[in-house]
């Protein structure tokens, strides 16, 4: 099968194998209903995904992935984003030099017309926060605030961004978190996507935060605090 060709040649993968990675990613879209098919999809990326990857082998990668996640198959564009976390988890310290391009490729997938590629793109940006392998900058965290301010379309992308850089961090509270919540709170009663997608933050941020919520309310003024337990389904946790 494809994954037993992918698992005996984990270490070090070959080049053959990396040619083949595109159709791993576009025949998802024709698998329909077959659950094994896509398990053995999803196992086979998974095994790349593990495998160490030299510069050159990584630069090839940077590219593939690029022109997938432009393919006008959607299911193509979420599998490849998706794959990128596992990638750079795994080549963390190797995958160094391409944290531009990678960074730039998120934030193309955080702008496609189908809001599943969007939701992935935007939960790879959060892990990738989260490890250090992008930093978060008041320069990203201003761009994300001032496209949520415009149109549907735009304000999306800019929700979606505050909202990785909020799941970025489930256990502190850096300075830009509370600056990104006051941001999303503006936008609670924006069309159903948006709605879900902050009240879906809300939640994970008040669970990951609750038992430590006497410390990190610290960092936070009063005002955010008010605007803040306004915003969460159970003020009890916050006051």
């Amino acid at each position: 099968t494809n994954s037993d060709i992918f698992y005996y040649s984990q270490q070090p993968i070959k080049n053959g194998i990396i040619r083949l990675f595109p159709f791993l990613c576009e025949i998802k879209s024709v698998a329909g209903c077959d659950e094994n098919f896509k398990a053995l999809l999803t196992a086979s990326r998974l095994c790349v995904g593990i495998s160490y990857l030299n510069l050159s082998f990584l630069n090839t990668f940077v590219q593939q992935l690029s022109q997938i996640c432009i393919s006008t198959k959607w299911h193509a564009s979420r599998a490849a984003i998706e794959f990128v976390q596992t990638m750079i988890f795994c080549n963390l310290f190797n995958a160094r030099p391409y944290a531009k391009q990678v960074h730039e490729l998120i934030l193309k997938c955080l702008s496609d017309e189908h809001f599943e590629v969007r939701i992935a793109a935007r939960s790879t940006l959060s892990d990738l926060y989260q490890c250090g392998y992008i930093q978060i900058t008041l320069k990203e965290l201003n761009d994300f605030g001032l496209m949520s301010k415009t149109n549907y379309f735009t304000k999306t992308d800019g929700v979606l961004g505050l909202c990785a850089i909020v799941l970025s961090s489930p256990y502190d509270i850096p300075l830009h978190v509370p600056d990104a919540l006051m941001l999303l709170c503006e936008h609670l009663d924006d069309p159903d996507l948006i709605q879900k997608s902050i009240k879906q933050c809300l939640s994970e941020f008040r669970r990951t935060h609750h038992d430590s919520w006497h410390e990190h309310r610290e960092r936070f003024t009063q005002d955010q605090l008010v605007i803040l337990a306004d915003a969460l389904v159970s003020h009890n946790y916050y006051i």
